[in-house]
This record gives C-alpha cells, structure tokens and sequence, in this order.
C-alpha cells in the first residue's frame, strides 16, 4: 500500500500535517519482497545505465509487465483518490487531490522502488494535466522518520528533507529550461556516502554533499495541490549498486 502525507502546496516550504500510519519500510511488502529476490539473482538490461558498468544492475524495468510487483491499488481517502497500475509500458497513477484545508495543501503519496542507500538511479516521469499544480519526484534515505526528495513541478526542481517532523529545503526551487514541461522527463540521482548529484534529461543540474540520513527505502512520489487532478505515468526505471 503506498504511504500518503499531507504537505503545504508552496515548492521547497513544505509541513507534513499528518504522520502516516505505515512507515515507508516499517513493513515488509510483497513488493519489498519481489524487489529483494531481483536485487539477489542479478539483472540484464538493455536501457541506459546510470552508472558505470562496474556498478551492478538491481533494476532494470521497462513496464512491459508487472513482473516485479509494483503497488498496483485504487485508494479513495479524505485527502486524495487515485488508481496505480502497470498498463500500457508505463507505471501509471490517476491522482485527484481532494478539498481539505481550504484549497491551501497538497496531498503526496509514493510508492516502493527497492531499499539501496549507495545508488545511481535514473527514471522518466510525465504529468498529464490542465492542472500546474503537480508535482513528481523521488524519494530515498528513508525510513519511518526520515527521507530525502528530489521533485520536479513545472520547470522548476527542489531537493528536501523531511526529518523531526518538518520539512527544510537543502537545495532551494531552482527554474531551469532543461525540464521539458508536459513532456517526459528523465531524472538521475547518484547517492554515494553524503554526497548526492542530480541529472535532468542528460544534463547535471545540481550537487549536495554533507547531508546523512539512516534509512534505505527509495519510491516514487506523485503530489497535487487540493482540487487538482492529472495522469503520472513513470517509464525506464534502473538502479544499479
């Protein structure tokens, strides 16, 4: 089941109002555990790899399937409704964000990709929408406490952290033409011991060092601001170690 936040809509000044019941990796899943004997066996792939090739392959995935578990659901809660599932050679999720707080807050859910804290990952994320008030990104280093998120809204990305209750913004909302707005995005996040360095669409656009969190878990976000609704639609996700 994926795990669902409340958060202020403004990018980069965001305040959880809610603490979800289910910690992102509290639990085992049937997800986590598919993603476990992937990450065991090896993986060939074929798609461009984030890292040398000297880093092994944990992910390589292409949605031709749903082979390796992800969160298909439908959820309909006081804060959003959505529908999650692999069709079409994209892992898609139709999100409405419901009225809440007087139209002032967004509503945030993500979902599993595997539990990695070294890792170089790449995947391509789209929104299809009227609506400018989505967001998508990942988040990694997490636990039931903590994470870190990298999101993309508009043409515009934010790097966070989530820790003790409240949100800082670690590299602030930065404008820049290499997002390609209504198109597909590939996003690359490259974490090695406390240094981070992100990629968009080919193009390196920022670093943060100096920063340590304790948990593993990586996911998928998705996020609308309250009334507003769209189609996510994730592609070509690979993780190497």
């Amino acid at each position: 089941m994926a795990v669902m936040l409340i958060v202020s809509a403004g990018c980069g000044q965001q305040e959880t109002v809610e603490t979800p019941t289910v910690a992102p990796s509290a639990v085992p899943t049937q997800t986590q555990a598919v993603m476990e004997d992937i990450i065991e066996a090896g993986v060939a792939c074929a798609l461009p790899l984030p890292a040398t090739e000297d880093w092994d392959v944990v992910l390589c995935e292409t949605f031709d399937d749903n082979s390796h578990g992800w969160q298909e659901e439908t959820q309909d809660n006081p804060y959003a409704a959505y529908t999650s599932a692999v069709a079409g050679g994209k892992f898609v999720v139709d999100y409405r964000a419901k009225s809440f707080a007087g139209f002032t807050r967004s509503a945030l859910t993500w979902f599993d990709v595997a539990e990695e804290r070294n890792f170089a990952l790449t995947v391509t994320g789209q929104i299809d929408s009227t609506f400018s008030d989505l967001s998508w990104g990942v988040a990694f280093r997490g636990d039931e406490a903590s994470y870190f998120l990298l999101s993309l809204v508009n043409d515009t990305y934010v790097f966070e952290v989530y820790e003790n209750n409240r949100w800082l913004p670690l590299i602030t909302p930065k404008q820049t033409s290499v997002i390609r707005v209504g198109e597909p995005n590939t996003v690359r996040i490259e974490a090695v011991g406390g240094d981070f360095f992100f990629s968009i669409n080919g193009e390196m656009v920022n670093q943060f060092s100096g920063a340590a969190l304790p948990g593993e878990a990586i996911q998928l976000m998705v996020s609308a601001r309250e009334g507003a609704n769209g189609v996510f639609l994730f592609d070509d996700v690979v993780l190497q170690r």
